[in-house]
């Protein structure tokens, strides 16, 4: 067996067996051919012209870039639970949030963003994003639970400590976009302020300004059709001999190392059928 490495194919075609062009005009010729070039565009190309139809590819696994004063400097900053929608869409995604200094990150984002990938590349990457802080709440218990807090903390200043959990300068931020003031009291806050304190801890928008720089995405969602696949052998439905393994198909999962396993599952399948096994 010879391993090549470090050398540009520069085209893959059948016109009996396969022949695989190499930089300076060297050539391969080969039965079988897998092919496991990730999300390039030059294997999308190859299986194109090898009778392959192929989803098209977007991004997929990103963060949010967003510019909000009520996010600002607070880049750092996690809260275990919190509920991410996409406004006027289904989608929505619910676990960990991570406050970056260009908008939002972290599991619950990065599952959004899976499910919403192509959505989102339709609106450019622009959307309203609506923001849920405490999901264990329903409207009705933050309700009540606020009108508690005004009870139970009267005397005390509203964002001088987090009484539900959120770190401490997040729930001043949203103590702020309330319109609650920097020495008011608990006693002191009226019944609109209360309600829009409700409205940014359960649902605030913010505006997505775009994703994540070009190529911190994960992995891209689109590729080789998987009908056109035979997966006990990952085997071609439209070309004899060759395969196919990893992002190359169009398979993309949540965060969480599932991307990984499909691109060690399909290489593993791949291989054996290869050698025969």
């Amino acid at each position: 067996m010879e391993v090549r490495t470090g050398v540009r194919v520069r085209a893959v075609t059948k016109p009996d067996r396969f022949r695989v062009d190499l930089e300076g005009d060297e050539a391969l010729s080969a039965d079988r051919v897998l092919l496991a070039t990730g999300g390039d565009r030059h294997g999308h190309q190859w299986a194109a012209e090898l009778g392959h139809t192929i989803e098209p590819p977007v991004p997929s696994l990103f963060t949010f870039a967003m510019s909000d004063a009520r996010l600002k400097g607070l880049q750092g900053l996690s809260v275990e639970k919190v509920a991410v929608a996409i406004a006027g869409t289904r989608l929505s995604q619910t676990g960990p949030l991570l406050i970056t200094h260009w908008g939002l990150s972290g599991p619950a984002v990065l599952k959004l963003s899976a499910w919403a990938a192509r959505e989102l590349s339709q609106r450019r990457y622009r959307a309203e994003v609506s923001v849920d802080w405490l999901p264990d709440l329903d409207a009705e218990q933050l309700r009540e639970r606020l009108n508690a807090l005004k009870e139970e903390l009267a005397r005390r200043i509203v964002g001088a400590s987090s009484p539900l959990g959120l770190p401490a300068r997040l729930w001043q931020r949203l103590v702020a976009a309330a319109g609650i003031g920097d020495d008011q009291r608990w006693a002191a806050v009226t019944k609109r302020q209360l309600a829009d304190l409700a409205k940014e801890l359960s649902s605030g928008v913010y505006a997505m300004t775009g994703k994540g720089a070009f190529k911190e995405e994960f992995v891209t969602c689109g590729g080789v059709r998987l009908d056109e696949v035979t997966f006990k052998t990952m085997e071609s439905r439209r070309c004899a001999g060759l395969y196919f393994a990893g992002e190359i198909l169009d398979i993309d999962g949540v965060t969480g190392g599932f991307n990984f396993q499909a691109a060690w599952t399909t290489g593993w399948i791949a291989g054996n059928a290869l050698a025969g096994r």
